[in-house]
């Protein structure tokens, strides 16, 4: 991943997780009904992973649990496509069912093992009171829409590269040069089969915010996009300037 790239992702994390303080969030450790395998994410969010396992030589144990991904429908929008299409610059909306709510198999013990690299769906998912499993997280709307928002900017900056499952995109970017090594320890066709079922990130096309909600939200956005990284501010850098 380009360190631009990386950096734009990290301070991202960065401003989410100071905006998000301010809320009372019950979530604690082991606290962990949240970490099904319905979850999605970006390559660039991958390859922050890759890293830390080819850096901690837990190859085996990454392709052991790459293996255990339950079945899922192959998402046909990534969350800007689907922005897109509601801002009427797109196909049709349809209503698609494609998680799986097993339980994340880098879960362990009630740990995320992971946490330090986790994608921003994991990272901004949260309740204000104790969920148990089959039960709905509770969060106010404008938190759901902010969090929405930031998923599209993460998705512009790894837009062309692969969007879909948190199983499938780590084991589609098993194909790169410095993760090759994993090819020998998953079945036959098993990369080759990852890569048919994640998609293409795509450009934010708008954001899906409601007026009442922006005095809210906008402080969050413009933290992010004003954020300068080296002599560019996020923004500039996202808009190829």
């Amino acid at each position: 991943m380009p360190p631009l790239k990386e950096d734009i992702l990290q301070n991202i994390y960065e401003i989410f997780a100071e905006w998000s303080a301010g809320f009372s969030f019950a979530c604690t450790k082991n606290c962990a009904a949240c970490c099904t395998q319905n979850v999605t994410m970006t390559a660039v969010e991958g390859e922050l992973i890759h890293r830390l396992i080819r850096e901690n030589g837990r190859e085996e144990w990454f392709a052991g649990k790459l293996q255990a991904k339950g079945e899922s429908e192959r998402p046909r929008m990534t969350t800007n496509d689907f922005a897109g299409a509601c801002l009427g610059k797109g196909e049709d909306v349809e209503s698609e069912q494609y998680g799986n709510m097993s339980p994340c198999p880098f879960l362990e013990t009630g740990c995320c093992q992971i946490y330090e690299v986790r994608p921003f769906s994991c990272r901004c998912f949260a309740s204000e009171q104790r969920c148990f499993s089959g039960t709905s997280a509770l969060l106010p709307e404008y938190y759901l829409s902010a969090s929405t928002a930031v998923m599209q900017i993460i998705e512009h900056l790894g837009q062309g590269e692969y969007w879909g499952n948190m199983l499938d995109v780590l084991s589609a970017l098993c194909d790169l040069p410095e993760n090759r090594s994993y090819a020998t320890l998953l079945p036959a066709s098993f990369v080759e089969q990852s890569r048919i079922q994640v998609i293409k990130a795509k450009p934010l096309p708008g954001f899906l915010l409601l007026d009442e909600e922006m005095e809210k939200i906008a402080p969050l956005l413009d933290a992010i996009f004003t954020r300068k990284v080296g002599e560019k501010t996020v923004e500039s850098i996202l808009n190829g300037r």
